[in-house]
C-alpha cells in the first residue's frame, strides 16, 4: 500500500545500499574491563564507572518497556564535582552527532575521561565536531541542516579501532536479516547507530531517514536504544526490532518511542 512505503523500501527493493552483510570481526567483550584513563585515579567509584562505561551497559538487564535517563560522564573527587548532564542532542539536526558521540566516548575512556571535566559543554561541541564531519564525508558536501546521511554516519563512526559500513533495511526477509545482524553486533559488545523513519501517508519527508538512536546493549529477550533527543535508554523486546510489522501495537508504540517518535528502522550503520 502506498501510504505505507517508505523510500528506503525502494532502495531496498532495487539493492542499493543493500550489498551482502558485513561479516563482523566483534570487539572485546563488554564485561571485560577497559584501561582506567590516567588522571582518573583521585575520583569517586561512579565518576569512573561513568567515565569507562558511559553508555550504562554494565547494569543488571532491563525488563522490556522500561526507561532510564542517560547521564553523561562527571568528575566527583575531593574538592572537585561537576555537575551532572544529561546526553541529549544539541539540536533538531545533531542526532546522528551525538550518537557519533556517545559511540565514540564508549570506546575511548580518555575522551569519556575529557568530556567529563566539563560535561555539558563539551558534549555539545564534540557533536559539532561531529556535525562538522559528516557534512564533510563523501563524494559531496552534505548540508548540516539536513543532520547527518547514512553513509557519512558510517565514515565518521568509530569505537575504539571498530569501523562501521552501512546498509538500507527495506521490509521481509532482508529487512530482518539487517535487524539480526545490527543486534548480533550489539550483543557481542559493539553499538549500533540505527535510523528510523516514518512512511508515504505523512510525506516524502517523513518517508526517509529522519533520526538517529544507538542500539546499546542486546540479550535473548530486549533489546537497550539511546534515543538522544530525550536522553533516554529504552528497552524494547527484541522481536519488535527484529519484526516490527508483526508486533503487537503496544509493543509497536514502544519502538516507536524508542527510535524518537518515528514508527520504523530504516537503515543501519554496521560494523566490520
Amino acid at each position: 500500500m502506498r501510504g505505507a512505503s517508505r523510500l528506503t523500501d525502494a532502495l531496498a527493493a532495487a539493492r542499493i545500499f543493500a550489498g551482502p552483510l558485513p561479516e563482523g570481526r566483534g570487539s572485546p567483550a563488554r564485561s571485560a574491563v577497559p584501561s582506567v584513563p590516567r588522571g582518573t585515579e583521585g575520583w569517586s567509584e561512579a565518576s569512573r564507572r561513568s567515565v569507562l562505561d558511559p553508555l550504562g551497559r554494565s547494569g543488571a538487564p532491563a525488563p522490556g518497556g522500561s526507561r532510564r535517563r542517560l547521564l553523561l560522564p562527571f568528575r566527583e573527587a575531593e574538592g572537585v564535582r561537576t555537575t551532572a548532564a544529561p546526553a541529549r542532542q544539541v539540536d533538531q539536526t545533531t542526532c546522528g552527532s551525538a550518537v557519533l558521540t556517545m559511540l565514540a566516548m564508549a570506546g575511548d575512556p580518555r575522551l569519556a575521561a575529557w568530556v567529563a571535566a566539563d560535561p555539558g559543554p563539551r558534549f555539545d561541541a564534540l557533536q559539532r565536531r561531529a556535525h562538522r564531519a559528516t557534512s564533510r564525508a563523501g563524494l559531496l558536501r552534505w548540508p548540516q541542516a539536513l543532520g547527518t546521511p547514512p553513509w557519512a554516519a558510517a565514515a565518521v563512526a568509530r569505537y575504539g579501532d571498530v569501523r562501521y559500513t552501512h546498509r538500507v533495511i527495506g521490509r521481509g526477509a532482508r529487512a530482518a536479516g539487517v535487524q539480526r545482524a545490527a543486534v548480533a553486533a550489539t550483543a557481542s559488545g559493539t553499538p549500533v547507530p540505527i535510523f528510523s523513519g516514518g512512511d508515504l501517508a505523512a510525506g516524502w519527508q517523513a518517508a526517509v531517514p529522519r533520526h538517529v538512536v544507538l542500539l546499546t546493549v542486546a540479550d535473548a529477550e530486549t533489546v537497550q536504544i539511546y534515543e538522544p533527543s530525550s536522553a533516554t535508554i529504552h528497552a524494547v523486546p527484541l522481536t519488535v526490532l527484529v519484526a516490527p510489522d508483526a508486533a503487537a501495537p503496544a509493543d509497536r508504540a514502544l519502538l516507536t518511542r524508542a527510535l524518537g517518535n518515528w514508527p520504523h528502522p530504516v537503515w543501519a550503520v554496521l560494523p566490520t
